[in-house]
């Protein structure tokens, strides 16, 4: 699997029909392309769900799932297999 790495080019882009304001520009040996900082955050949130980083706390992802709502799918389907 070919991996991309980040150019260190960052986009800010006010629009209210985009999900993300802030986009980070990747690139791989033919490919230019952004990823959204909700992405980001949420490979970050499977990541912790996985135990592949050190839990971060519920009070810092409950000031993000205000900003970036999807994140808090993450943490229904989270409950949802506690319930099970």
């Amino acid at each position: 699997m070919e991996k991309a790495g980040l150019t260190g080019d960052v986009f800010e882009i006010h629009d209210p029909e985009e999900k993300d304001s802030i986009y980070f520009l990747l690139k791989d040996r033919s490919h230019e392309f952004t990823i959204g900082l909700s992405d980001v955050l949420e490979c970050l949130k499977f990541a912790e769900e996985k135990g592949e980083v050190p839990e971060l706390p519920e009070e810092w992802w409950y000031m993000l799932y205000g900003m970036y709502p999807q994140l808090s799918v993450h943490r229904e389907i989270e409950k949802n297999n506690e319930e099970v």
